[in-house]
């Protein structure tokens, strides 16, 4: 039978047919050039100046397959599910990165006040606190400073600063300045000639939620008007051009939110561009998108950052936890990997998240993350309140906590963590409640993820209204640039554009200042270098390079800064600040007792305490170096600690390490007197240099009630106010005796001007953001 096809024509048919079936398989397979190496998520490996061939990645450059079976992570959703199919649209135009912005316009400072005596200013400030008190109840109690030499509660009787309501709304930016929105993308100009002559590797585009590449997708991206409706207010703390923020741009909640899930049920709003597609967010891996692309630029990033990281940590402590990360000298010359960071928002369990949460962490991971090309990773950092909860080393139970705590969309960013692991890791602090040690658990994630030299702590009732990425860009850049000379002095003081003029002359005045308080000894001599408790004390950090007097303002220009903190890093053991005395085992044996009966132990003192060498900054909000947690990991190892505010900037100064108050601009909304607030926030018991650090220190517990109008502190009215008018809901101010604008916000209120558009505004806390909760 075989032998009836083995005829010269037919043996030539069979070849023909089989020519034609190779030609079809081949035009039909993924190959189209030659082959290439593909990474362990299915990418291929983009060309690089370290990838030239497209090789495979050297042995010691590890990328684990991250889904699944990491714990907590889901298999692989179907795209295309529950999605119409239309037909393929043609191929986007490239979006430029970065946007194209012009200079903000230059600023106009007025003069610096002229100095008064500590005399004359008392006298001023005397004059001012005689006013018309009301009688209700309330607290600190009105009646209570009559007569005083201060009041706590004059600011209430301030007029109310109402025009970022009265000058705003996106119509009347319109009349005046004719503009729309349009795309705002301010990240560096990657893979330009110039960006390669410092950097190493390429930037790649990376996909966002929408399965598309950032580069090509509108959808996904952040819009900005380039103007400020006259008239909005300046920043009265600090301002936009010390830290090189752009507050000349404006965002109203759509174009800002918008590619992050709001306003989905909404058409035809005035100025602005609707997504054309919306995801479903539900389907959306976050961690899974950061991972891949972290992998694709993987070439700009030393070996040891280049893999995803696990999302489950261990609680053993890693065999190398006791080594120094090795100092983050900024070369001078020569191309350098760029150092990743890690953003920890922390939560915990119960936590009820609302919407604009998960919209503003949408934001932050795309922002940070996915358009930078994995210089930021993003995770929701969970704390597990069941202390005994194992799950470190039981996976179903680290996934049963992580469904019932953390919603489907975030799962794959989320590290849990319980406080067992901090006693495990610290057993002779003799407390390891998060309220009062919040960076054990900090440090625990930093000695299992070495592949981050930097991570940002940050709290969920924080919003930035401006761009993620430029503001801790910028942040970060201002704090690599400041002298290490009298910077814990300067640290201490605020600064008034109003009552000091431009920054050069407030910092001109306050090294003056503080030289003028050092002749006279009423400080002790500027700090250089560590500042250790005792002479056992071995500092981690470096010494300086010469004496200070023959420093020109020069050591540690260029070093990136170990400690970044938003408030001013100031001394407490001459103040009342209530949290002064929490200070664990740097007195043998000698620590608060937290017991339900006496929960904050506030009678604990010692006689040694007030000649401890200490730091505090308000709020945690902060920046921290792998070298900065790890000089807080030795000493929390040898027993020592202190409360959560007072830990980090005291250890950066025992160990001589670079810790940086960054005075980005904060908002106030009373029309202060500028001397006055002058007088109030930078007190100094008339002890020239000493801001904040005396009898009279505004962090007091009564006088801390002048941060109440405050844009950025921990207990303000002022930004939830502010937060939900601009997204759109009413909000009433309960802090202002001529009642502000009253109940004010909500659709029909911006009917005629149109939505709220606010600059970069750093605003904490807004806590609970939903529609109903005036």
């Amino acid at each position: 039978m075989l032998g009836r096809f083995t005829t010269s024509r037919r043996l030539a048919i069979i070849a023909l047919l089989t020519f034609f079936a190779s030609l079809l398989i081949l035009q039909r397979s993924s190959y189209s050039g030659g082959w290439h190496a593909e990474d362990a998520v299915g990418n291929r490996l983009p060309l690089s100046e370290d990838n030239p061939d497209n090789k495979k990645p050297a042995d010691d450059v590890t990328i684990p397959q991250p889904y699944p079976p990491n714990p907590g992570q889901r298999p692989e959703d179907d795209r295309d599910k529950g999605q119409t199919k239309t037909k393929p649209a043609p191929k986007p135009a490239v979006i430029q990165i970065p946007s194209k912005e012009d200079p903000p316009p230059t600023r106009h400072y007025p003069s610096p006040l002229p100095r008064m005596s500590d005399d004359d200013t008392q006298t001023y400030v005397e004059e001012v606190i005689q006013w018309d008190r009301p009688q209700v109840g309330h607290w600190p109690s009105y009646g209570d400073y009559v007569g005083a030499d201060y009041d706590p509660n004059r600011w209430e009787g301030f007029p109310s600063e109402n025009n970022y309501y009265n000058k705003n709304g996106v119509k009347v930016l319109h009349s005046q300045k004719n503009i729309g929105p349009k795309p705002y993308l301010p990240y560096p100009d990657y893979n330009s000639p110039e960006w390669r002559t410092k950097w190493k590797g390429e930037y790649v585009s990376c996909e966002g939620p929408r399965g598309r590449s950032l580069n090509e997708s509108m959808d996904d991206q952040i819009f900005a008007y380039r103007a400020l409706p006259s008239g909005f207010p300046d920043s009265q703390v600090n301002n936009a051009d010390i830290v090189g923020v752009n507050t000349n741009v404006c965002f109203d909640r759509y174009n800002r939110y918008g590619a992050f899930g709001l306003g989905a049920d909404k058409s035809d709003v005035f100025d602005w561009r609707k997504p054309e597609e919306q995801p479903r967010w539900d389907r959306v891996h976050w961690g899974k998108l950061q991972n891949e692309c972290l992998v694709k630029n993987q070439g700009r990033y030393e070996p040891l950052a280049r893999s995803p990281p696990v999302q489950w940590s261990p609680w053993e402590l890693p065999e190398s936890h006791a080594q120094m990360p090795m100092t983050d000298k900024t070369p001078s010359s020569g191309l350098q990997y760029k150092k990743r960071t890690a953003i920890l928002i922390r939560v915990w369990e119960g936590y009820d998240y609302t919407d604009n949460d998960i919209q503003a962490i949408r934001s932050m991971i795309t922002e940070l993350s996915l358009l930078s090309g994995g210089e930021y990773q993003v995770f929701l950092f969970v704390n597990i309140k069941d202390y005994n909860a194992d799950i470190y080393e039981n996976q179903d139970v680290h996934d049963d906590f992580l469904r019932r705590t953390v919603p489907e969309e975030l799962r794959d960013i989320a590290i849990l963590w319980t406080e067992k692991v901090t006693r495990e890791w610290y057993p002779y602090v003799g407390d390891w409640q998060v309220y009062w040690m919040q960076w054990m658990s900090v440090q625990w994630f930093s000695k299992h993820h070495p592949e981050f030299e930097y991570i940002w702590n940050w709290e969920t009732d924080a919003r930035y209204t401006g761009h993620h990425y430029h503001f801790l860009e910028q942040i970060a850049s201002f704090a690599r640039k400041v002298p290490r000379k009298h910077l814990w002095e300067r640290n201490k003081r605020l600064y008034f554009p109003e009552a000091h003029g431009s920054y050069e002359q407030f910092l001109q005045q306050t090294d003056e200042l503080i030289v003028e308080a050092t002749k006279a000894k009423t400080i002790p001599t500027p700090v250089w270098g560590p500042v250790a408790y005792t002479e056992t004390q071995a500092p981690l950090g470096p010494q300086p390079p010469h004496a200070q007097d023959e420093d020109n303002f020069e050591w540690g220009v260029g070093e990136e800064a170990d400690l970044i903190t938003l408030q001013p890093i100031w001394d407490p053991a001459r103040t009342d600040w209530s949290y002064r005395n929490k200070i664990f085992n740097f007195v043998p044996g000698v620590r608060p007792h937290f017991t339900p009966e006496n929960a904050a132990d506030d009678a604990h003192d010692h006689p040694a305490y007030p000649d401890i060498p200490r730091r505090v900054f308000i709020n945690t909000v902060a920046r921290f170096s792998r070298r900065m947690l790890h000089a807080m990991h030795a000493e929390n190892r040898a027993g020592r600690s202190m409360q959560a505010e007072m830990w980090p900037a005291t250890v950066a100064l025992q160990h001589g390490l670079k810790a940086v108050y960054a005075p980005h601009p904060i908002w106030v909304d009373k029309q202060w007197p500028a001397r006055y607030m002058d007088a109030v926030f930078n007190a100094h018991g008339g002890k020239q240099a000493r801001w904040g650090e005396e009898w009279d220190s505004i962090y007091n517990h009564d006088r801390e009630v002048n941060f109440k109008t405050f844009s950025w502190y921990y207990a303000t009215g002022f930004p939830k106010t502010l937060y939900r008018r601009w997204l759109g809901w009413e909000a009433v101010e309960t802090q202002s005796i001529d009642g502000g604008m009253g109940l004010a916000g909500g659709e029909e209120w911006e009917r005629e001007r149109g939505r709220m558009c606010l600059p970069g505004m750093l605003l904490h806390p807004v806590k609970h953001v939903v529609p109903e909760d005036i």
